[in-house]
């Protein structure tokens, strides 16, 4: 190895080390993220009027999540809405819609409690109107590692992504911190376990699809978690 290196550095005056660095640049410059979130949120045409009509002090009907850690535009995400409810009869609003505003009032990079506390203080409205980027919960990712030694960059349990490295792979391609992975490469991880799910990911190799979704709509839809309705 040490004469590797001696030639390396003969050659081109870097170590193996920095070319390894370099290498990992061209891997992870090759690696694009989708930007539809972003020119979702900047294309007003896109965007969709939900207006909810109801009784004074009446609940809405729906329930909220964080967009979370590694989202492109921080605000809440519709997770479930009660059958029947005055959210559930606009026929507008659908789980996996990002809220952008309120009553005139842009929900962008405020906290989720405060959000949460805004909603909660309006409920002795008759009239809320809100603007929602329509979307699906689930996210579509593509990862691009051409060899087993570039690492992807995030750690899984039992299918849920945990922790993320900044700069990484998976950063670069859109991975979330708080996501369930429920397929890889179109076969479905729903019942893998935590080692067959770790399996494939520390041995594939070229372009690997994920697709994810927010663990508490995971949760919600499989009956584990309970919706706190707004």
């Amino acid at each position: 190895k040490q004469w590797y290196q001696r030639r390396v550095r003969g050659r081109t005056g870097q170590s193996e080390e920095t070319l390894l660095q370099c290498a990992y640049s061209e891997v992870l410059s090759s690696q694009t993220r989708a930007q539809e979130d972003i020119a979702d949120v900047l294309d007003q045409g896109k965007h969709v009027t939900v207006t909810i009509i109801k009784r004074p002090q009446e609940a809405l009907g729906f329930a909220l999540i964080s967009s979370g850690p590694g989202s492109i535009i921080p605000t809440v995400i519709v997770s479930s809405i009660r059958p029947a409810s005055p959210a559930y009869k606009t026929e507008l609003l659908n789980v996996g819609n990002q809220l952008l505003e309120i009553n005139g009032r842009s929900l962008v990079g405020l906290s989720y409690e405060a959000i949460i506390s805004y909603i909660r203080s309006l409920l002795p409205s008759t009239k809320i109107e809100m603007q929602v980027v329509p979307g699906s919960p689930v996210l579509v990712i593509e990862l691009i590692r051409p060899d087993l030694k570039y690492p992807l960059g995030f750690s899984v349990k039992d299918g849920h992504i945990t922790t993320l490295v900044r700069g990484s792979i998976g950063e670069r391609a859109g991975v979330r911190v708080g996501h369930r992975i429920i397929a890889i490469n179109g076969e479905s991880t729903v019942t893998l376990d935590h080692d067959s799910i770790a399996g494939i990911l520390l041995s594939e190799t070229g372009k690997l699809l994920l697709k994810t979704m927010p663990s508490q709509i995971f949760n919600l839809m499989l009956g584990l978690e309970e919706p706190e309705y707004l």
